[in-house]
């Protein structure tokens, strides 16, 4: 894979300027990093959401990519190209859809820093789903980070990576050159569905389909998994409308009783939370990229009303949306 086609594709997000529709933001996919971090892994990752954005260029902004390192800054991958990263430490504004932590001989060392771990068990309630490339499973295993991260219950997903970890440290197994693809076309298909899922794949690797699509299918639809993530995924797609639990546990097929209790359980947060959160994300970034009115932007977010946003605001951020909009424009340079 030639250089200047990582560093073009590398380039063709500006998750900052990324634009948006009426009820719609784009999902945000972090992608974390460690020194002599395997290049093709990334660069095999951020092609799959940039083909899957030209696909949706004409609906909705599917995915916006941030890079991220512990300390931030550059870091170096295993070929010695070097790659501008945010710090996993700083301000981050909102969560994930998806945060992605790649493997390498940093990975395997990161494992024993507890002030990542910390950070990443921290994170994990603002990140929908977290999947582990090569070493960076140890990195996983060390955060121990509900099951929702893994796709299976807690005790579960805990013992398959804790397996996973014991196989590489034995020599056991070497890592499959699809894993980055079909980790991403997973993503895909979980938002958009399999039309979507087998363009991309076709795209990225022509003839790939046949060999992937089966990989594609981890048995989460029926099971109680899936269902909480077909209603967190509805919850985020319908935020902009007048809507309820109840409306989400009917999307989920389960009674509000059983919704609530496995909702909490996979996500970590109550479905009225996770609702208000998504609605504070979005105000945040209309916010920060629009000249919006506070009144249409609380509208736009689900919310009847500026006066009831300005309160969330308080509530959550200690600051009021006008002050919010300030500081965002200062900190950018606008």
């Amino acid at each position: 894979m030639h250089i200047d086609r990582v560093v073009c594709r590398l380039a063709a997000f500006q998750p900052r300027g990324a634009h948006f529709k009426f009820g719609h933001v784009a999902k945000r996919i972090g992608i974390l990093v460690f020194e002599g971090f395997p290049l093709g892994d990334v660069t095999l990752l951020a092609d799959v959401f940039r083909l899957a954005n030209d696909a949706c260029a004409d609906t909705l902004p599917a995915y916006s990519l941030v890079m991220l390192s512990e300390p931030g800054g550059n870091v170096a991958s295993g070929c010695g190209l070097r790659i501008w990263s945010e710090s996993l430490h700083g301000p981050l504004r909102s969560g994930f859809d998806t945060l992605f932590i790649a493997g390498g001989p940093g990975a395997a060392l990161a494992r024993d820093n507890a002030r990542l771990i910390a950070r990443l068990q921290t994170l994990a309630p603002k990140v929908r789903i977290i999947r582990a490339l090569g070493e960076g499973r140890a990195v996983l295993a060390a955060a121990d980070v509900p099951f929702l991260r893994a796709g299976g219950n807690s005790a579960t997903s805990a013992q398959r990576l804790r397996r996973a970890l014991e196989a590489r440290n034995a020599g056991a197994s070497v890592i499959a050159p699809s894993e980055a693809l079909v980790a991403a076309l997973k993503v895909v298909k979980r938002n958009h569905g399999v039309a979507l899922a087998q363009r991309v794949s076709e795209d990225s690797m022509p003839g790939s389909w046949e060999r992937l699509g089966p990989m594609l299918d981890d048995g989460e639809t029926d099971s109680a998994n899936g269902k909480i993530s077909s209603a967190a995924h509805w919850l985020r797609e319908n935020y902009h409308q007048p809507i309820s639990v109840a409306d989400a546990a009917r999307v989920a097929q389960m009674s509000m009783r059983n919704f609530l209790r496995h909702f909490k359980t996979q996500t970590g947060l109550t479905p009225s939370e996770y609702l208000l959160r998504t609605r504070l994300d979005a105000s945040c970034l209309l916010l920060s990229q629009t000249n919006l009115p506070i009144d249409e932007i609380a509208q736009r977010c689900g919310v009847p009303r500026g006066e009831r946003l300005a309160r969330i605001f308080r509530r959550r951020l200690s600051i009021s949306p006008s002050g919010y909009r300030a500081v965002n424009r200062r900190a950018s340079g606008e």
